[in-house]
């Protein structure tokens, strides 16, 4: 087996490197203001984007998963400091469709439903080689999908867990919960689509 070069492993994980950036720079920025729900998330997307580099020369991640996973960190973190109008911009409405308590559209579930666009393309890379040369699309798409859900889920339990310890209230009741989950299946399963087509 060919030894990789350090210009391909770079070129290789040029994206996952951006995130770990990232990262530290938000993370020293939420020590400073000591947000502690959102510190919660630095150690849990660390955890994250270890697995992701280590894993990548196993599975090749597509750049589209680890660009888009770079953009989507940029974007969730600069969500928890950023503020319009004294309104954080994780809690603003970017197109006002439906009021409470749903409250559709909101930053929060694009952030949602793009984060879940980039997780499928990850779980993708993982299962493809153990499917059947058969395998019809929809079950493909419909196993792809529920495993990106199951991440989704793992996150509100995290979510909880920073509700609990931390006394956090940003991250919403029960109807956010839902929503998130659904806006999560629609970024999924757009992501699924894209992936099935070009298949």
């Amino acid at each position: 087996m060919k030894k990789e070069s350090t210009s391909d492993l770079i070129k290789r994980l040029s994206g996952l490197y951006v995130s770990l950036i990232i990262l530290l720079v938000f993370t020293a920025m939420f020590l400073y203001r000591g947000n502690y729900e959102f510190l919660t998330y630095t150690v849990t997307i660390g955890i994250l984007i270890w697995i992701l580099t280590t894993t990548d020369k196993i599975y090749h991640y597509p750049q589209i998963s680890k660009w888009g996973f770079s953009l989507w960190l940029f974007l969730h973190f600069l969500g928890g400091v950023a503020k319009i109008n004294g309104i954080r911009l994780y809690d603003s409405i970017l197109i006002p469709i439906i009021s409470d308590p749903i409250n559709l559209l909101r930053y929060d579930q694009v952030m949602h439903a793009l984060c879940y666009f980039v997780i499928v393309f990850f779980v993708y890379s993982i299962v493809k080689d153990h499917l059947k040369e058969n395998s019809k699309k929809w079950t493909i798409a419909l196993i792809i999908i529920l495993m990106a859900e199951g991440v989704g889920a793992l996150n509100e339990i995290i979510e909880l867990f920073t509700v609990i310890v931390f006394r956090a209230s940003g991250v919403g009741d029960y109807f956010n919960n839902a929503i998130d989950l659904i806006t999560n299946l629609i970024g999924a399963s757009i992501g699924a689509l894209i992936i099935l087509r070009n298949k």
